[in-house]
């Protein structure tokens, strides 16, 4: 009996080897795979023949040959052999879309983020419908997970927000919220960030580097971290919460109670009413978005120069301070701040005249690949993984 278990472990840890092969390199043969994973060609050959039979995986035809003889087919995940759904829950938004096993959308509903527990629970029942009213031919049957991000502290194992300020969730249970509408389809439940972060270490600006740290800056201020190819979420998932570390003593009270937190001097709210109160004190046109303000800015109006000079400072402190601690091999950045070259280029320019321990190269600051729906992505991306593992394919 212990025998037969282990055989049957192995099969499923090499199937879920060879589908996560496909789901990131896209095509592959069966001398690549039998190649890259170093099992037998006969085991390769079987695993793939029974995938195939379950439709999880296809034959796209011949790969091009330098080499007379005959072409190798090439394979990939049959991309309408199921599907997912990711959900991200943001500060401003809740996005809920349908994905092919290929991660490209389908359909997706968007929607003002609604606040409190209650409220977001039935907004999140009303997004799911959404999607599946609008795809017509899609069987329910068919959604084999659903991957969820959400900002705040989360308890994966318990698949429970714990608390999200801006939100305004405590003990939030997404299990028991999901199950409402898909009884026995997993769930995938990861922090917004971590979700973004790995989403731009798997295909984005950090593809191909083991570890990275992902900032999100707009209405309020997370981190992503991704070390050996692995999100690391910390102990009870706390990892990245820098948004809340004071760096003000006199600063402006910060929605958590606190004053002078980091959020107070980096995102959109608390930038555009202190814009918008200098404006006044100089007797300038007052601006009405940040839009606005990064816009002037980059024009180089005087009277914007010593705020932004605080906030060219504070960031390139939590940048440098990320890393010093992590030494990742690059820090992407997603928000506001993108939108000005100028202001990247000076926070680059803080940077390089820092003392690290071995010079800083502008090339390790990258811009986010996939915006605000980076969370969406990675976890989407997250539940595939998750479903390529083989005891969820049986």
């Amino acid at each position: 009996m212990p025998i037969k278990g282990n055989l049957q472990l192995m099969k499923e840890i090499n199937t879920a080897m060879i589908m996560n092969l496909l789901h990131k390199e896209g095509r592959l043969t069966r001398a690549e795979l039998t190649k890259i994973t170093k099992l037998s060609a006969t085991t390769v050959s079987v695993l793939i023949e029974e995938l195939i039979a379950k439709r999880f995986v296809e034959e796209v035809g011949e790969k091009p040959s330098s080499g007379a003889g005959r072409r190798a087919i090439s394979l990939q995940i049959n991309k309408d052999g199921g599907y997912v759904i990711g959900i991200s829950i943001g500060n401003n938004y809740l996005i809920c879309a349908v994905m092919n096993l290929h991660g490209q959308c389908i359909t997706e509903f968007k929607t003002k983020i609604a606040i409190g527990n209650d409220s977001l629970g039935e907004q999140i029942n009303t997004a799911l419908y959404a999607c599946l009213n609008q795809v017509e031919s899609l069987n329910a049957e068919l959604i084999m997970g659903i991957g969820i991000s959400t900002p705040g502290i989360i308890d994966e194992l318990e698949e429970t927000v714990l608390y999200s300020s801006l939100l305004k969730l405590t003990n939030f249970n997404l299990r028991k919220q999901i199950s409402a509408v898909f009884p026995n389809v997993p769930v995938k439940i990861v922090n917004d960030s971590n979700a973004a972060a790995f989403a731009e270490h798997y295909s984005g600006a950090g593809k191909d580097k083991t570890s990275l740290v992902y900032l999100t800056i707009n209405e309020g201020i997370g981190a992503g971290i991704v070390l050996h190819s692995q999100i690391h979420s910390g102990y009870m998932g706390g990892a990245g919460e820098i948004g809340h570390i004071p760096v003000e003593p006199n600063g402006e009270i910060c929605n958590c109670g606190q004053r002078g937190c980091v959020e107070t001097v980096l995102t959109n709210p608390y930038i555009l009413i202190k814009c918008q109160a200098l404006a006044r004190e100089h007797g300038v046109a007052i601006p009405r978005t940040i839009d606005e303000i990064i816009a002037r800015y980059d024009a180089g109006e005087p009277w914007l120069e010593p705020l932004f000079n605080r906030i060219i400072n504070a960031t390139m402190l939590m940048i440098a301070s990320a890393i010093n601690f992590i030494s990742p091999e690059v820090v992407i950045i997603e928000g506001w701040m993108n939108r000005s070259s100028r202001l990247l280029d000076k926070i680059k320019d803080a940077l390089e005249n820092f003392p690290f321990p071995f010079e800083f190269t502008r090339d390790r600051v990258l811009p986010a690949s996939f915006g605000e729906k980076g969370a969406l992505y990675g976890s989407a991306t997250l539940m595939l993984q998750k479903i390529f593992s083989a005891s969820v394919l049986d």
